[in-house]
């Protein structure tokens, strides 16, 4: 039990002592003593004094002890009442040596036994310490735990205390130790007051800065242990700077306060022990003072001050426990920061713990407890939902084993999922795999953050088998809901429109959660796809009806726009556009916003406000990615605003920047603006050197020509034509395959094919468009490539065959598709395969609105007449010739096979000639408009049908059509 010494150990006080030992009091003399009795006495007592002097208790106390045990018996008759100061000397000695109980004995010996008896009120000086024994006995009691007793015999000191003789009497002490004893007893209000006033009379009363640490480390604990927290704070707030140290003096102490702190936590006190955290100073803030103070003492040892002693020892002592302290990595920050983080996150202030745990991985890497602090700090960075990317993945680094993985990967993933750092989310989950085991929850979440990654960063064909494993095993999961959803949203997004509706509608038909607004938009995606426009408005409707605060709510209605675009609602288009930005800006998405006021252009074509639009774009949207489309959007309405030029200088300026999607048909809208205002001439000038086109780049150059050959083509005359001729050559002999965009070589293999005498030109400029990544031309190019082969050798009809089924199944033009099933057939056809053609034929007139179904007549029946299968052929011929007789192109060549096969299969004239006769009287009124070519087939069905029956004739000049 600390006790507030104000024993009399120094030089000057010990010499004290031996100056007043001889004294005896005058009023009293004592008895005549042997010589030799006397001379023991005094010889026992100076050498205990000696020793006292040299901080030799136990040495002291043997002589005391001696000195007492011989002479106390006859010690008053013989030396009167000054004996009393052997005895408290002997319970100094124990005192000091912590023998409480024998140093209450020697006190209390002392003061009972040699009292200085008082005479006409003039107290006796025969024993000088005999009231000052009464303090040195309730510290006795206090060491000895007896703390009512020493509070008792501390009192009583007060009451009896020789004011003219106590000159040595230190008050702060004593008020220190009356303070430790009520704290001890529980007695905080009774405590408080003999602390502050200790406190508050420092220097006067000499208060020790060591005894003041000890009765508040008394106060603190009494505090805890009562649960006092605001009398704590309440007296810390009055006393602060009595309890805080100068910085140099505070090394001792900082780990009692920490500890003090610490208590204070554990027992709920979180308000106190942050408190008691700051009032330890920063380590180097501490270093700094004691480096000043030593460098202020020069050669001194030592400088007293006031109520302190200033050791140059003790300086250096501190200074290299510091230092130690910070070469090991665990200075007294480490669990200050520590504190105070936990402190704050009990508080619900979790930025205050994340700095602090930050704090501690940036500048103490090398602490005992930095695996926990490097969790502690990745745990709540997640919970913030800020990155923790970076610590996290140094956790798993530098702690593999840590008993804190599991919930470090799950905290890690999720953070970085939320955060919108799919990237990372990716490299970490895909790294993490492997080393988990199925059937986890971190396995569950890591399949999950994977695969809900991919899909966000529009990877939907690495982001579909993950979804798909993740639902399939992992029902019970708690992203269960969430893959369900992204696994039905990515078909949509893969354009896989059939399997993407089908799954929207089952997840729509269970519970689909926060989700369900989300789906009805991809739902109404996929309507659209499949050209189911009113199905679609209607999940749009009800998306904006029932979820007008949804995120999705501004890219629906520009969904909804569309449709109203698409149906000739043009105003309706205009209003629900208008709505989509408003919502867009609300939310902060740019990327709707910027597609709004792109189809608020394009809608309002001329008009001014379409002006003010494309102006506010440019102004916000300087950098998306419709800035291009815009561009071209745009001309119409700034030309008519007399801003032509300036249309033309923004659209050359998006022109010139790097590949973006319709750059093609930009530099096409470009070059009709410009020719336009210029002359065609001009144009092809002007794209000789055109601004920020490098001429070595010959896929740009490309682009320029294939504009400029448009522009040409929209001069029927002859000139025109040779300038288009010209202009295919020079792309043809001036540029390799490789030189082109994807979208210049379909449209030079288009050329080359259907325009030139020699078709299979185009062949490596289609093979080369398929051997690009970028995939929106490969159906052309794959249809280009299958149109030449089919006319080539068995095996070439067999891979054109096989292009054209490609295209069937891939291709999500309908009219592509439909296209590609009759070529099968065709090819088919062409290739000696009248069986599979004449299948495949039914088969595509089969489906419900078959585009090709006159020609796919026609070609049914060709096949059963190869087939030898007549009346087949001619039921198919008749079909064709009744049902589309108009579709001249057809019908014709329908009727004449079948005037031709029923003669061979010996039908008469007259049945014959009455069909025809019939055929060419009803479409006689549309001969004037029919192409060349059908005119040369219905002629043909005439010279047929006349040569019939000579006796019937046929129509004259003048009835000809």
């Amino acid at each position: 039990m600390a006790i507030i010494s104000i024993l009399p150990v120094s030089r000057n006080a010990v010499a004290l002592l031996l100056a007043t030992a001889p004294l005896l009091p005058a009023q009293e003399p004592p008895a005549p003593a042997p010589v030799a009795a006397a001379a023991e006495v005094t010889d026992l007592t100076t050498k205990a004094l000696a020793e006292m002097e040299a901080g030799r208790w136990e040495e002291a106390l043997k002589l005391l002890a001696e000195c007492v045990e011989k002479h106390d018996a006859k010690a008053l008759d013989l030396y009167g009442r000054s004996f009393g100061v052997t005895w408290y000397r002997k319970g100094i000695c124990e005192l000091r040596l912590k023998r409480w109980d024998d140093a209450a004995q020697s006190f209390e010996t002392c003061y009972r036994k040699y009292p200085n008896p008082s005479t006409n009120g003039n107290v006796n000086a025969g024993n000088l310490y005999h009231k000052r024994a009464l303090l040195r006995w309730g510290e006795a009691a206090q060491g000895a735990g007896k703390y009512e007793e020493a509070i008792r015999l501390f009192a009583k000191f007060m009451e009896e205390r020789d004011k003219a003789r106590d000159d040595e009497f230190d008050p702060g002490s004593y008020y220190l130790n009356l303070a430790i004893c009520h704290f001890r007893l529980g007695q905080i209000p009774e405590g408080i007051e003999p602390l502050e006033t200790a406190i508050q009379n420092k220097p006067r009363f000499r208060a020790p800065d060591s005894g003041i640490i000890a009765a508040f480390q008394a106060f603190v604990e009494a505090a805890i242990a009562k649960r006092e927290e605001k009398a704590l704070l309440s007296f810390l707030e009055r006393n602060r700077s009595g309890i805080v140290l100068e910085p140099f003096e505070m090394e001792p102490y900082a780990g009692l306060f920490l500890k003090f702190a610490t208590d204070a936590l554990a027992a709920g006190m979180d308000g106190a022990a942050l408190v008691l955290c700051q009032l330890v100073p920063p380590g180097d803030v501490m270093t700094a003072d004691l480096k000043s103070r030593l460098a202020r003492l020069g050669n001194r040892g030592e400088v007293k001050e006031l109520t302190r002693t200033v050791s140059k020892a003790k300086l250096q002592a501190s200074i290299d426990a510091l230092e130690k302290q910070r070469t090991a990595g665990e200075p007294f920050e480490v669990i200050q920061l520590g504190l105070i983080a936990v402190v704050h996150e009990k508080r619900g202030n979790l930025r205050g713990a994340l700095a602090a745990y930050r704090q501690l991985e940036q500048y103490f890497p090398k602490a005992a407890k930095r695996e926990d602090h490097l969790f502690q700090l990745v745990r709540t960075t997640a919970i913030l939902g800020e990155p923790a990317g970076e610590y996290g993945e140094r956790f798993l680094k530098d702690f593999p084993n840590s008993k804190h993985l599991p919930a470090v990967r799950r905290l890690l993933l999720s953070s970085l999922f939320q955060a919108g750092d799919y990237e990372s989310a990716v490299r970490i989950s895909a790294d993490l795999l492997p080393k988990l085991a199925e059937g986890s929850a971190e396995h569950d979440q890591a399949l999950y953050v994977l695969a809900a990654s991919h899909y966000h960063l529009g990877q939907h064909d690495r982001a579909r088998p993950l979804l798909d494993k993740h639902v399939e095993k992992y029902p019970k999961s708690p992203q269960h809901q969430a893959a369900r959803y992204f696994q039905a949203s990515d078909r949509a997004r893969l354009r896989q429109w059939p399997e993407a509706a089908e799954a929207l509608d089952q997840f729509l038909a269970v519970d689909p959660g926060p989700y369900l607004p989300f789906a009805l938009y991809d739902r109404a995606t996929c309507h659209l796809a499949q050209d189911q426009p009113a199905e679609a408005m209607e999940k749009l409707v009800r998306l904006e009806k029932e979820f007008p605060e949804t995120e999705a709510l501004d890219a629906a209605l520009v969904l909804k726009g569309r449709i109203l675009q698409g149906d000739g609602k043009a105003e309706e288009a205009i209003a629900t556009f208008k709505k989509a930005l408003d919502a867009a800006e609300r939310r902060d998405h740019a990327e709707v916003s910027a597609e709004s006021l792109y189809q608020l252009v394009t809608l309002l074509g001329a008009k001014p406000e379409a002006v003010a639009y494309a102006d506010r774009f440019w102004k916000v949207h300087a950098g998306s990615p419709l800035k291009l489309r815009m561009a071209v959007a745009q001309l119409e309405a700034l030309d008519a605003a007399k801003r032509g030029e300036e249309a033309l200088t923004r659209l050359r300026e998006c022109i010139s920047l790097a590949e973006a999607p319709g750059l093609q048909d930009a530099i096409d809208r470009y070059a009709a603006a410009y020719a336009a205002k210029h002359g065609l001439d001009e144009l092809q000038q002007h794209f000789t050197a055109f601004p920020g086109f490098d001429p070595a780049n010959k896929a740009a150059i490309a682009r320029l020509k294939i504009a400029l050959i448009g522009e040409a083509e929209k001069q029927t005359d002859e000139p025109g034509a040779a300038r288009v001729k010209a202009l295919y050559q020079e792309l043809k002999s001036g540029f390799a395959p490789a030189d082109f965009t994807p979208s210049t070589l379909v449209r030079l293999g288009d050329y080359l094919r259907t325009k030139t005498s020699a078709p299979r030109q185009a062949l490596p400029y289609y093979e080369e468009a398929l051997a690009r990544p970028d995939a929106s031309l490969h159906v052309a190019a794959r249809f280009g490539r299958a149109a030449v082969l089919a006319s080539g050798s068995p095996e070439e009809k067999a891979r054109a065959i096989e292009d054209f089924k490609g295209i069937a199944n891939n291709a999500t033009d309908e009219a592509v598709k439909d296209l590609a099933r009759f070529r099968i057939a065709e090819t088919q056809f062409a290739a000696g395969d009248a069986s599979q053609a004449a299948e495949t034929t039914r088969q595509y007139l089969a489906v419900e609105g078959a585009r090709l179904a006159p020609e796919a007549g026609l070609l049914l029946g060709k096949s059963y007449e190869a087939l030898g299968k007549p009346n087949e052929a001619l039921a198919a011929y008749r079909d064709v010739w009744t049902k589309w007789q108009d579709t001249i192109r057809v019908s014709a060549p329908a009727l004449l096979a079948w005037l031709e096969l029923s003669a061979k299969q010996g039908k008469p004239s007259d049945a014959l000639r009455e069909p025809a006769m019939n055929y060419l009287v009803r479409t006689k009124p549309a001969f004037a408009n029919l192409t060349e070519a059908e005119k040369a087939a219905w002629q043909e069905v005439e010279a047929r049908a006349g040569s019939l029956s000579a006796a019937t004739p046929a129509p004259t000049k003048e009835e000809k059509p």
